[in-house]
C-alpha cells in the first residue's frame, strides 16, 4: 500500500495495521467470478441469458429499470429482457447485472454522513459514466470501465464500516474546512480511500488494471497500468461532482487532474468541459431514482 508523507492527526503505520486486521470484506471477488463465468461459458447466448435471469422476478425488474435509464441512452424504453439484450449487448447486460449483484452483496450502515443508497448509485452512475465515456473517446475496455467504476470509492466503505470514528473526524473536517473528502483524509489519517482501495484489490486478488485505477482515479498522472482508463474513470467521478444532484460528501470539491487533458488528446480544458457537459441531462435524470 502506498503512503503519502503528510502531517496528520493519527499515525498511516497504524492505520495500515488496523486496515489489514479487516477480515470480513464483501465478497466482490466471488461475484465477478460467477458472472464472469457466466458469459464466458462455451454455450451461452442471449436466450439463455434470458432465461436465467427470467427466473429471478426481482432481478428483472432491476434489469429493466437498468437499461431504460438515460445513462444507456435508448432511444425508446425496452420493455422485455429479449429487447434489453438485442439492443445493449451483452457486455451490457453483464455490466447491469454485475452492479446489481454486487449492491446485494455490500453491507453497509446509514449515519448521518453516509447514505448506502447514495453510494451504490454514485458507484454504478460512475461506472456506466466510464464505459460510456470509453466507447465515446475510441476506448474498449471490455467491462473494465465499468468494474473500476463500481469499485472506485470502496475504500470509503472500509473506512466507514471499520474506522467510525475517524471516518466521522474526516467528513467534519471537510465540512469544516470546505476541502475535499480526499484531502480530509490524508490531513486525519495520512493516507486515502485511494491506498485502502490498492489494498482491497490485492487482499481480492484482482486485476492490476483495477488496483492502479482505484489507488490514482483523483491523480491518473500517477498511473502505471492503465493511464487511457484511469484518466477516463477520473473525469467520469469528477462529472458526477460538478453535476453534484446527490450532494456527494466524498465528491464535494473535487479536483480535476488536468493531466487527463494529455492524455486523452484534449485540446483544451473547454474542450473537457463541453465533452463533460454532454452527460449532464442523462446523469440529472437518473440521479432522481434509486437504480439499485
Amino acid at each position: 500500500m502506498t503512503q503519502v508523507a503528510i502531517s496528520s492527526r493519527y499515525n498511516p503505520d497504524e492505520i495500515i495495521k488496523k486496515i489489514h486486521k479487516v477480515t470480513i470484506l464483501p465478497p466482490i471477488p466471488k461475484v465477478l467470478q460467477e458472472i464472469s463465468q457466466l458469459f464466458n461459458a462455451p454455450d451461452i447466448s442471449a436466450r439463455k441469458i434470458e432465461n436465467l435471469i427470467e427466473k429471478d422476478p426481482s432481478l428483472t425488474l432491476k434489469v429493466l429499470s437498468v437499461a431504460n435509464s438515460p445513462l444507456f441512452g435508448l432511444k425508446r424504453n425496452v420493455n422485455s429482457l429479449g429487447a434489453a439484450i438485442l439492443i445493449l449487448g451483452m457486455q451490457e447486460i453483464k455490466s447491469i447485472i454485475t452492479s446489481i449483484r454486487m449492491a446485494s452483496v455490500v453491507r453497509m450502515k446509514t449515519d448521518k454522513y453516509f447514505d448506502p443508497n447514495k453510494f451504490l448509485n454514485h458507484s454504478m452512475i460512475v461506472g456506466v459514466l466510464a464505459q460510456r465515456m470509453a466507447k465515446d473517446l475510441g476506448f474498449n475496455f471490455c467491462g473494465d470501465g465499468f468494474i473500476a467504476g463500481m469499485l472506485h470509492d470502496m475504500g470509503i466503505v472500509i473506512i466507514h464500516e471499520h474506522l467510525p470514528n475517524e471516518f466521522l473526524e474526516i467528513a467534519e473536517y471537510a465540512q469544516q474546512n470546505r476541502v475535499s473528502f480526499l484531502e480530509a483524509e490524508y490531513q486525519i489519517l495520512g493516507l486515502s480511500h485511494q491506498e485502502i482501495g490498492e489494498f482491497l484489490t490485492s487482499k481480492w486478488s484482482l486485476p492490476l488494471v483495477y488496483s492502479d485505477a482505484l489507488q490514482f482515479h483523483h491523480r491518473p498522472s500517477y498511473s502505471k497500468e492503465n493511464n487511457y482508463l484511469t484518466s477516463i474513470l477520473h473525469l467520469a467521478d469528477f462529472a458526477t461532482s460538478i453535476f453534484d444532484a446527490d450532494n456527494i460528501l466524498w465528491d464535494a470539491n473535487y479536483n480535476l487532474d488536468t493531466s487527463a487533458l494529455d492524455v486523452l488528446n484534449f485540446l483544451s480544458a473547454d474542450d473537457l468541459y463541453d465533452f463533460i457537459e454532454a452527460y449532464r441531462q442523462d446523469y440529472l435524470e437518473v440521479s432522481k431514482s434509486k437504480l439499485i
